[in-house]
């Protein structure tokens, strides 16, 4: 029998497939596959959308997109094209995945399916391979391993593969909050007991991938990094963090992958540090020593409000998540190779919870300004309205406010904290380009939540570029590569170098090729725009 695995991507709070990401559900579910003795055919979303056809005897989709946001390149499946290919499918059908589990969807969307998994999706394909019958279960952690090591071939058949590709990483399922119930939004705790990785068993994963060719990872798969292998898990919401654990995981990281380039992790949870400063600061350093440079912990703040905080059972005041800021900020500013700063906290809002009001977004907004005042930067801010996936939520009626808060903070708050994490001229390197839009070049950096770079001249994409920073926006930045051969670049290239204009870049095209960096200052006719981009440009043609 062949199993056709229809990756729909993900987009969940401890766990993204979204490309240039591969989630562990994929993965998990062709080895699952091959465990019960049976063939798979990976095949993505955006494959199919380009024409590609769905040929076997079981097609499993994969959906899960439960806090979406924007994408550069794919888009998580949508209900149509689920509802359209299973339809058409020759062959059994089942549907998995985050959206299956909560049951965030209609009703109408599993008229196709012979099946939707209500707990692990590789689980229940591998009872219906090998007994015939459609169980729902959570997988084993022998089967955890087992699986993760079977079908990590799947990065083989990943069109990114094997750049730009990040393999998320699972460690930990569900959330060491369950415990009071976590986040009144929240899926984590609805995991039930918190379930830890055994590190031989990420290790050997690693390894695996790493063998075929994967150099880059990211620690998602985990709704807290601190909580790992936590002691005294089931006895409060925030026990004490394992300092060695954490020590060990990475350290296994790195010896399973030589060839590692990058290293990243998502969420921290900020009452685990206020609650263990002492080794949340050791965690801390051994993040900035282990991890590579643009490393981000993700704080769900979720709101600045009191009154929401307790209203919703958040797991952090403001003044609390502040002081971990602080903290992040105190060992991560240093700017690494890659020209970020090699770890920096981000932030997470969240509207329409219960107890909002318009003082709510008034309090978010102090607290953020509160950021600058301190000099305290943050690498990205994320506003988004709460989804109704655990439970319903009465309407705020405050839309319109959210609208001006989100606006407000995008031109205030996101510009001036880019100006200052990435200031002009920071040289940022290996910027993935990947798109064009007009006669703009879009590119990433690979890693967690990377900054959107915009060159606004033509370049060929799928292929690494270091870049000079000239100027923010609220969520990107604009760039010229670096350095930039003045005696080969286009003019809307030399165009975009800071001052230069179409002016004098049509007067740089006619004069060249130049000799030396004097001659290509002389071609400006002024002295300050010359001395501004001298350490942007080369002659080197």
């Amino acid at each position: 029998m062949k199993v056709v695995i229809l990756d729909g991507y993900v987009d969940e709070p401890s766990n993204f497939g979204v490309p240039p990401y591969l989630s562990p559900y994929p993965r998990y579910l062709a080895g699952a596959v091959a465990h019960a003795g049976h063939d798979w055919e990976y095949v993505t979303i955006d494959q199919v959308r380009g024409g590609r056809p769905l040929k076997g005897d079981l097609l499993a989709i994969i959906s899960g997109p439960l806090v979406p946001g924007k994408y550069l390149r794919g888009l998580p499946i949508s209900e149509k094209e689920i509802l359209r290919h299973a339809s058409a499918f020759q062959g059994a059908r089942v549907f998995g995945g985050p959206l299956a589990r909560f049951r965030f969807f209609d009703e109408a969307l599993t008229e196709p399916f012979d099946h939707v998994a209500m707990r692990d999706f590789d689980a229940c394909v591998y009872d219906h391979l090998t007994r015939g019958e459609w169980e729902d279960r959570d997988r084993t952690m022998a089967e955890w391993d087992r699986w993760g090591l079977l079908g990590a071939d799947v990065v083989l058949h990943h069109p990114d593969f094997p750049e730009p590709l990040i393999a998320e990483l699972d460690t930990t399922k569900g959330c060491v909050r369950y415990v009071n119930g976590g986040c009144s939004f929240c899926i984590e705790p609805q995991y039930g007991i918190t379930k830890f990785r055994p590190l031989e068993g990420i290790s050997a994963e690693v390894r695996r991938l790493a063998e075929l060719g994967v150099v880059n990872f990211r620690l998602g798969g985990q709704a807290d990094f601190f909580s790992y292998q936590a002691i005294g898990l089931g006895t409060s919401a925030t026990p004490q963090i394992n300092v060695p654990a954490l020590g060990a995981l990475l350290r296994g990281i790195h010896e399973a992958a030589p060839r590692l380039r990058i290293l990243h992790t998502d969420n921290g949870d900020p009452a685990m540090m206020i609650a263990h400063p002492e080794e949340a600061m050791a965690s801390l350093r051994l993040l900035v020593r282990s991890t590579s440079p643009g490393n981000i912990l993700s704080f769900g703040l979720e709101s600045a409000d009191p009154a929401v905080t307790e209203a919703n059972n958040l797991n952090i005041d403001a003044e609390g998540c502040l002081e971990a800021v602080r903290m992040v900020n105190a060992v991560g500013r240093e700017r690494g190779e890659s020209g970020l700063p090699r770890l920096l906290p981000g932030l997470n809002f969240v509207a329409g919870l219960t107890g909002e009001t318009r003082k709510t977004f008034d309090l978010n907004l102090a607290f953020l300004k509160r950021l600058l005042r301190e000099d305290l930067w943050v690498r990205r801010i994320n506003l988004r309205q709460v989804r109704p996936v655990r439970q319903e939520f009465e309407p705020t009626g405050l839309h319109s406010e959210f609208r001006r808060f989100k606006e407000t903070v995008r031109a205030e708050i996101d510009r001036e904290m880019l100006r200052r994490v990435l200031p002009d001229g920071t040289v940022l390197r290996d910027v993935y380009l990947e798109i064009q839009q007009g006669h703009v070049t879009y590119g990433r950096q690979i890693g967690t939540y990377p900054i959107l770079v915009g060159l606004p001249y033509d370049l060929p994409t799928g292929r690494f570029v270091d870049v000079a920073i000239t100027s923010q926006g609220e969520r990107s930045v604009t760039a010229v590569e670096f350095p930039l051969d003045v005696n080969r670049a286009s003019m809307r290239a030399l165009e975009a170098l800071p001052g230069v204009g179409a002016r004098r870049a049509a007067r740089i095209v006619r004069r060249r090729p130049f000799a030396t960096l004097d001659e290509f200052a002389a071609a400006l006719d002024d002295p300050m725009i010359a001395g501004r981009i001298r350490t942007l440009v080369s002659v080197a043609s």
